[in-house]
């Protein structure tokens, strides 16, 4: 019986990453599936080829790899990496033509966000999902969608080394409250769509685990490592400057520093803050709370 090919695209990323473990995992004890990861770099996915994974180049420069990479491919957990001037759209753009294209894939599972809405003058989100999931649907080919909101994960990257040096963190968030979800939660979803598609086609999945003000997350990261926890609410014009100054990385301080601010913005509205059952009724179980990531992670908040 010939096995079903899943591609995963951007597999060296976090939550492509943690859906190769979970799908790999899984194909031990039902093993009617191949698993394909495709990274620009495929030398850094011998963890996973070690455990049975097939490796390819998936570079969206060139059309030869992104063919190859979907060879004989049913199913696509299509992750997009964050890439400066405007790259990912050209990745997402040249990855559905060839889905489009190669005659074989009949699911997409995309991981989307929270905010994907039509742009406005008020509104401006950081990716172009909203655009990304209108051309997954019109390509005719069945999709699953999944829009997470604020990772755990970012609690650690964007808190961590603030309250370490000064005991505190800053935003412009107020007392809004908005919702978080761990990214192996995300890509558990994702796995149980890949692996049940007809269960999962022309669904799209709000994914949260908590809601939660900035005070509150003050006060869970206190309790985790045993000594007080200041949050500090700064105007959006104060926390962009503080951004900008402590920013290091490929993009432009203002483009960088804007975006968290607009998304600040959202928590401060709470535009984000109902939570939704879709993740525990896709897993059957709740997921990772907010309390026990942070304990996990207790020592990088610690001096």
């Amino acid at each position: 019986m010939t096995k079903a090919v899943i591609l995963i695209t951007s597999a060296t990323s976090r939550n492509a990453a943690y859906a190769a473990k979970i799908l790999l995992a899984a194909t031990k004890e039902d093993s009617k599936y191949t698993v394909r990861l495709g990274a620009r770099n495929p030398d850094k996915l011998e963890e996973f080829v070690a455990q049975g994974a097939e490796a390819v180049v998936l570079d969206h420069s060139k059309s030869s790899s992104i063919r190859q990479a979907f060879r004989g491919v049913d199913s696509v957990y299509m992750v997009l990496p964050t890439l400066v001037g405007g790259e990912d759209d050209l990745m997402f753009k040249s990855i559905l033509q060839e889905a489009k294209e190669c005659g074989t894939v009949k699911h997409i599972v995309y991981l989307s966000a929270m905010d994907a809405a039509p742009p406005t003058d008020e509104f401006r989100p950081i990716h172009n999902h909203y655009a990304n999931e209108q051309a997954i649907v019109e390509s005719g080919i069945p999709f699953t969608i999944l829009r997470p909101t604020w990772f755990h994960e970012n609690t650690v990257a964007y808190r961590a080394e603030s309250v370490k040096r000064t005991g505190e963190f800053a935003s412009s968030a107020g007392d809004g409250v908005w919702t978080s979800v761990a990214i192996r939660d995300i890509a558990a979803v994702a796995v149980v769509a890949l692996r049940d598609p007809r269960q999962h086609a022309g669904k799209t999945y709000t994914l949260m685990e908590e809601a939660l003000t900035d005070g509150q997350l003050a006060e869970k990261i206190s309790k985790a490592i045993g000594k007080p926890v200041k949050h500090v609410n700064l105007s959006p014009e104060e926390h962009k400057e503080l951004l900008k100054k402590h920013y290091a990385g490929p993009k432009d301080p203002d483009e960088y520093a804007d975006g968290l601010v607009r998304l600040d913005r959202q928590k401060r509205e709470s535009q984000f803050s109902a939570v939704c059952p879709d993740l525990e009724q896709v897993l059957g179980r709740k997921g990772i709370s907010l309390d026990e990531f942070i304990a996990e992670h207790a020592n990088a908040f610690k001096d």
